[in-house]
């Protein structure tokens, strides 16, 4: 009888999970060694060129948009490709593999640093790098791709006043209709960084939806203003990618939600020892002061 609870629990749970379309978030497509958020065009070919093979077929926000509130149908094999930050190489070495697989992508941008240096980013040793101009954003445009907005500015938003976050909500969404003359509809947050005020802000600002990564997401949760994001970083191989774009690609979101939650639990406790300590060392201070007192 628990075998069987079992067997039907994971069945409930594979249904579940198998429903969840993949939002895969990538960063740059270039040769930077060991950058961990670079991946290179051979492996981003690599990549394309499994999807290609086994079925996938790329949708838009919009796209998954309607599935969500209008139950529009979708491809059996859908999945949906992230840009964050609009760097100038998705243009030039994403954009040609891209089209020669017949797929298409969103990139994230920065309304304040279109055609800028990255200026948020450590370089260290890193090569720096551009984003995308005005007519890089529109030939993007013009190839079939879409764009959403990543704020004005990309800072920590959960760290921001309420009106600091409207302002890069605001800023970003009005600027880039302005110049790109396309409706905005949908955020990415930088770092994946949001809390419940920003989530209210961005729907009141007219955001229909809106990109995390796996912090305070939910896991059983459908949440259009927290989605979900797999990470594709340098240094995975092939075999982890096609794991991370099946249908059981939410248990490694679990994962990664269940070991923020644990990090966000030790830091509890950390911060729960280090109170306690200070109180008993205190407290301890106070008495020998008393004790010598008396003694006197």
């Amino acid at each position: 009888m628990f075998i069987l609870f079992i067997i039907i629990l994971l069945f409930f749970i594979y249904q579940h999970l198998k429903k969840e379309v993949p939002i895969l978030m990538y960063h740059r497509i270039a040769l930077i060694p060991n950058d961990r958020n670079t991946v290179s065009p051979l492996m981003f070919e690599q990549q394309l060129q499994y999807l290609k093979k086994h079925g996938y077929t790329t949708i838009s926000l919009q796209d998954l948009y309607y599935h969500f509130t209008n139950n529009s149908p979708l491809p059996s094999k859908s999945i949906l490709l992230t840009f964050d930050d609009g760097y100038e190489d998705n243009l030039i070495n994403a954009l040609p593999l891209l089209k020669k697989y017949g797929m298409t992508a969103t990139v994230c941008v920065i309304s304040n640093w279109i055609g800028k240096e990255n200026g948020w980013e450590q370089y260290k040793d890193k090569p720096h790098c551009r984003t995308m101009d005005l007519s890089q954003l529109q030939e993007w445009l013009k190839q079939g791709m879409s764009i959403c907005a990543h704020t004005a500015n990309h800072p920590f938003l959960s760290k921001l006043d309420n009106e600091e976050i409207l302002h890069e909500l605001i800023n970003c969404k009005s600027t880039l209709e302005e110049q790109l003359h396309i409706p905005i509809e949908f955020l990415c947050y930088p770092y994946g960084d949001f809390d419940d005020r920003v989530k209210i802000m961005a729907d009141q600002v007219g955001y229909k939806a809106a990109l995390g990564i796996f912090k305070d997401t939910h896991f059983w949760e459908r949440d259009l203003l927290s989605l979900k994001r797999v990470v594709i970083s340098s240094r995975q191989p092939l075999w982890e990618f096609a794991f991370k774009v099946s249908s059981l690609h939410m248990l490694f979101i679990g994962m990664r939600i269940l070991e923020y939650r644990i990090k966000q639990y030790r830091n509890l406790l950390k911060r729960q020892y280090e109170k306690n300590h200070i109180f008993l060392k205190s407290y301890k201070t106070n008495r020998t002061t008393k004790t010598e007192r008396k003694d006197r």
